[in-house]
């Protein structure tokens, strides 16, 4: 388990020391839109699911898994979660 980050900089650096299985993003980090960290995690193949407390995200359709609006259950977290850990391959 890497993080948590509260920047899209701290973000790039646990990607570098460690890269996630799945990662979780907020949308919006310290007034940052995470836009360039979903773009990164992408490309490196990483799994994301959104979550937000905002009503509307735009994002470009297959960018990420899902995105959830505040507040998220646990059983709505996990049944997003469990299909992704089940895709990933074995360590």
């Amino acid at each position: 388990m890497s993080g948590p980050a509260a920047t899209i900089a701290d973000a790039e650096r646990l990607i570098a020391d460690r890269k996630p299985d799945v990662a979780i993003v907020d949308i919006n980090l310290r007034g940052e839109r995470a836009n360039p960290l979903l773009d990164r995690l992408q490309e490196e193949g990483i799994p994301v699911i959104v979550i937000t407390g905002y009503t509307e995200v735009s994002l470009q359709p297959g960018k990420v898994e899902a995105i959830l609006q505040k507040p998220v259950s646990v059983e709505q977290f996990l049944a997003i979660l469990r299909p992704i850990v089940a895709r990933l391959p074995d360590r």
